[in-house]
């Protein structure tokens, strides 16, 4: 008697349960009806902020990314278009029970969009600066060099790119094409350092230039050593690019405090010259 009392007492709760799903079938559909129309909400407004963003090179955090895979997956388990049929009570009962669960489900899920600390991730600031659009000059040649050159730098393999040629033919115009690219179409690099290097430049002041561009508050130095140290020190843990314009004369990148561009660090040199 006493099995059999405890097997009744668990039965009666769950026909009350099922009862309770029939009975509130309509409000349950409406509730999670109600909570998905502010997670869609939820998710459209992180959606703008994204797309408004990622063109500015920002990264958004894993967990957004895994939000809103979370969001599109619960959306196509969710069917809330079709009223409870008001006189077939298994159909009913189920329709409640699955919109009472999903509109929980919902809501946690919507709590979980609640990006208090941020979407994005805290990326080190970009340097880089960029140039005024020019006419190429030889439109066709001048695109397909332009595009080699971007290829070359998104490359791993490639380290180092030499643009020559005599001078007016426009290796400077296709290189300001080349930093403007990289600085808003591409994020592969955190720095596009652009320093023209010309004639008269010497080692020092090429590092005084360098480190202006990637604005470094560096001691007061006139030696090349001190330079090449605090170079050294500034670049070796970054991924940039350094674009060096007309070129004249050779020099050592150690001599500079320029590391040595590798498949590992993802650093590039490009040089214009003569």
């Amino acid at each position: 008697m006493e099995m059999l009392g405890s097997i009744v007492g668990s039965i009666v709760p769950s026909v009350g349960e099922y009862w309770n799903y029939h009975k509130e079938a309509d409000q349950h559909v409406k509730n999670l009806k109600r909570k998905w129309e502010l997670l869609e909400s939820r998710k459209d407004d992180i959606k703008t902020k994204l797309d408004s963003e990622l063109r500015q090179g920002k990264k958004p955090k894993q967990v957004v990314k895994r939000w809103l895979q979370n969001v599109e997956t619960i959306k196509g388990g969710i069917d809330i278009e079709q009223e409870p049929a008001r006189w077939m009570f298994l159909s009913r009962m189920q329709k409640g029970k699955f919109a009472f669960k999903k509109t929980k489900e919902v809501e946690e899920l919507y709590q979980a969009g609640d990006f208090t600390d941020g979407l994005f991730l805290d990326l080190p600031e970009r340097i880089g600066n960029m140039m005024p659009p020019s006419t190429l000059v030889g439109e066709s040649t001048a695109q397909r060099t332009k595009k080699e050159i971007i290829a070359c730098l998104l490359d791993n393999n490639v380290g180092k790119i030499g643009v020559y040629g005599m001078g007016g033919i426009g290796k400077t115009t296709v290189m300001k094409e080349v930093n403007n690219f990289l600085l808003n179409e591409s994020d592969k690099f955190e720095s596009v350092i652009w320093v023209t290097v010309s004639k008269d430049n010497d080692i020092i002041k090429l590092q005084k230039e360098i480190a202006c561009k990637l604005k470094l508050e560096l001691p007061k130095f006139e030696d090349e050593i001190t330079g090449a140290v605090e170079l050294y020190k500034a670049l070796k843990d970054k991924r940039y690019v350094l674009i060096l314009d007309d070129l004249w004369e050779t020099f050592a990148l150690e001599k500079v405090g320029i590391p040595e561009p590798t498949s590992a660090n993802e650093c590039k040199i490009v040089l214009t010259t003569r």
